[in-house]
Parts: structure tokens; sequence; C-alpha cells
């Protein structure tokens, strides 16, 4: 069961429907009853009507009953056809449908009216019977008078019942059919209003960014799912506190190592100026680049811990050409120290509204990472252009580039690629996705755009506002 909303509306609808057929099927079968006990009753006694109305004429007229047996006979109905079976002038077109006959002992018979090739001989039957006349099934009752000696039938064709009994049950069933036809256009909306509060707590959940850990507003929830609102506030809190805990170590972590790693730099600095020893020096430098690395290590850390935290996240209107100026002077040292050909692409009073402090880290994180991989001499090239509704940011460069395969790999924590003789931590390309997730935007990694045999570019697109 993939949707409990569509399973309900199935269901209901089915079963509202099942029910309305039985029911309708019910009342057919109970009308057809009612309809063949009125008209056999009505048989009887139209039956029972003909004979005292035949010994009535008889004794008026004073005649023996054969001599009257011509002056009695009626003709058979002859009405013209009438397809809508509606009364004319000239009678009702469902006289055709009826007839009676009485006949002495002997099967002679001495009145009647009825359609040819019905009751054409008597049935030496009292009772109800069926027979079949003029290719239809007929109804009949037959009395017999012992004390005149008489036997008298009256018929009616089957299906002057059967259209009486369609036609009454077509009525009673329009309501339950525009009911359920009711009911099915209200179903949806039934269902829909009872599972609004549902929708409601699980936008809530989708529209939450990761580290929104904020209890859920539980106050509509019905009480089928208060329990699982309770248990997911709960489960928030828990991972709240866990994640903070966990924030307090890395930041509290990060800055306790701050001063220590100054402290060596600054004897390290101190040992290679007081002595002149060429291996002293080399010593003093391999300490001095080992606390670089390790600072860089702190410093990304804590910028992972700012980020997590949601520390200098506002949004504003960014200049970038500005940030790009800000970009160039924060990494001209690494620039000169590499000989690298920086170059920037930035139309000018290009601007977007987002987080300044968190495209300026994401940015100098792509740029650092560029300049220290790219081979001395190298290029790399900042380019920016805005296209419709978003903001597409690239960073090119020469050096070694990544693998396809290994792609989706960089974005993880602490991951570094075999074989590279660059020091780093591993956190760069994590903080970038970290940040471009921040800011609503996407990432992607590529085949350089400069006109060169290798190198990598760093596709980010970012909305303008």
């Amino acid at each position: 069961m993939r949707s409990i909303r569509r399973y309900l509306r199935r269901v209901l609808l089915i079963s509202v429907t099942l029910i309305t057929s039985l029911a309708a099927l019910w009342s057919y079968h109970d009308t057809r009853d009612q309809i063949n006990e009125l008209f056999d009753a009505e048989l009887a006694q139209t039956t029972r009507t003909m004979v005292a109305l035949y010994f009535e004429y008889r004794g008026d007229q004073g005649r023996d009953p054969q001599e009257m047996i011509h002056d009695l006979q009626l003709q058979p109905v002859m009405l013209p056809d009438n397809p809508t079976d509606e009364p004319t002038p000239l009678g009702h077109p469902y006289e055709k449908k009826l007839g009676f006959q009485i006949w002495d002992d002997e099967g002679h018979a001495l009145l009647g009216m009825r359609t040819p090739g019905v009751l054409e001989t008597m049935i030496p039957a009292p009772g109800y019977a069926h027979t079949e006349g003029e290719g239809h099934d007929w109804r009949t009752f037959t009395l017999y008078d012992e004390v005149h000696g008489v036997w008298a039938s009256a018929a009616q064709r089957d299906d002057v019942r059967d259209e009486l009994t369609w036609q009454i049950a077509l009525r009673n069933l329009m309501p339950p059919v525009i009911g359920v036809l009711l009911i099915a256009m209200l179903i949806p909306f039934v269902v829909a209003r009872g599972f609004s509060p549902l929708l409601r707590i699980s936008r809530q959940i989708t529209a939450r960014q990761p580290s929104y850990l904020e209890p859920i507003d539980g106050s509509e929830a019905p009480d089928e799912i208060r329990g699982m609102v309770d248990a997911l506030n709960g489960l928030f809190g828990r991972l709240a506190e866990t994640l903070e805990k966990e924030r307090r170590f890395t930041a509290n972590a990060a800055h306790e190592l701050r001063t220590p790693l100054a402290a060596i730099k600054v004897h390290a600095q101190n040992l290679m100026m007081d002595t002149t020893e060429a291996r002293s020096q080399r010593g003093a430098r391999s300490i001095i680049n080992g606390v670089d690395r390790m600072t860089r290590v702190v410093e990304q850390l804590l910028t992972l811990s700012r980020l997590e935290s949601g520390e200098g996240m506002n949004r504003q209107a960014v200049d970038l050409t500005r940030l790009g100026r800000e970009l160039q002077r924060d990494m001209q040292p690494l620039v000169d120290g590499r000989r690298i050909e920086f170059t920037q692409q930035i139309p000018a009073e290009l601007q977007v509204v987002s987080y300044e402090n968190g495209l300026y880290v994401l940015l100098r994180n792509l740029l650092d990472n560029a300049l220290r991989y790219t081979p001395e001499g190298g290029e790399v090239c900042l380019r920016m252009r805005q296209a419709e509704d978003r903001l597409h940011i690239e960073i090119a460069d020469s050096g070694p580039g990544i693998p396809v395969a290994e792609r989706e790999r960089v974005f993880e924590r602490f991951v570094r690629l075999a074989g590279q003789r660059t020091s780093g931590s591993g956190l760069g390309l994590s903080i970038v996705q970290e940040l471009a997730e921040r800011l609503g935007g996407e990432i992607r990694l590529d085949e350089t755009s400069l006109p060169v045999a290798s190198g990598l570019s760093v596709h980010v697109t970012l909305p303008i506002g």
C-alpha cells in the first residue's frame, strides 16, 4: 500500500457502490414479489367478478346459457399499435396483455375476451399457473364454481409485471445512484481534509534544513499520529544535543590547538634565526611546514563548526566584483609564491542576494585548492556569469585533475587521493559542498576548460535571489 489516501478513496468508493448495488438488487426482488402478489390478487378478484357478473346477466335475461353464447362472446381486443404504451381514446394497449374466459363443465366456452392463442382451452385445475401464448409467458388464475358447474380463468402477460417492476426499481434506484455519485465526489475531499494535518507535518519535515532540529509543531496533529510526532520531537532533541556536543568539542579543540601551534611556529622561526647549521635550519623549516599544515586543518575544522552551527549565515546583497577583488588580495601571497597566472572574468556590477561569508569561504576554499594543486607556473581562472535566475561560477586550473571515478568520493571528509604530493587535510571540498547546499546551489567537477593538457573545472550554480 503506497498511498493511504488512494487506498481509502478506492475502498470507500467500492464499498459504497457494492452496498448500494446489493440494496438495489434486494429492492428489485422485493418489488417484484410485491407486484406479483398484487397482480395475483387482482387476477383472482377479476375471475370472481366475471363469474358473478355472468350469472347475474343470465338471470336477468331468463335465457338458457347455450342460447346466450353467441351474444355474450366478446371480440378480441383490436387496438392500433402504440409503441409508447400510452392510453388512447380507444383504450389502453395493455388490454391486449389481459384476458379472461368462462367454460361449462364440458369445456364449452361461455363468455370471454382474450387474445388469440391464449385461454383457448379450459384449464381443469383451480389456482395459479403459467402458460404460453403468442410467444409470451402468461400468469393465469382458474376458479371452479361447483354450484353452477362452470370454470373461469383470467390471464395476464408476465412482461406487464416485469415492465412495472423495472419502472418502480429504476425510480427507486435513482436516489441511491445520485447519492453514490455525490459520495464519490465527496470522498476525495473528506479524505484529503482528514489527512491535511499529516500532510502539514510532512511538509514541515521535508522543508527542514539538515541542521534545523527544532520540535515539530504538533498542535493540530490528530490523536492517531500524536505519538509519532512526540517520538520525532524526542529524536530531534537527542540529535540536536548530540550534534551540539560534537560542535562544541570540535570548536574547543580547534581553539585550544591554535595557541600551542602558534607558539611552536614562533619557536621554530626563532630556531631558524639563531642557528647557522644547515641541518638545524632544515629541521626548523620542517617544523614550520608541519605547523602550517596543522594550522590549516584547525582553521578548516573551525569553519566546519561554524557552518554546522549556522554562524554568520545572513542573506544580503553581495557585490561579486568587490568579492573578487578581496579574493585576489587574500590569495595573492599564494599566487606569487607559486608563480601562478591567476585571472578573473567577472562582469561589472554583477550582484547576488546570498550569504556573503558563506560565499566567500566557498570561493576561497576552491581557489586555495586550485592554487595549491596547480604546478608552479600554471594557470587558474575564476569566471562568473548570470544565466536567467542562476549564478554560474567556474574555477578552472591546469593541475593534475581528478579521475572521473573519484569525483564523488573527494567530497567526503578527510579523503585524499593516492599519490598526491601537495599537503592537505581532505576537508576543503567537503566544506565547499556543505556551503553549496546551504546556499541552495549545486556543485560538480569536470575537465578543465583551459587550453591545457590536463586540469580540473569546478562548476557551482547558485540562485541569484
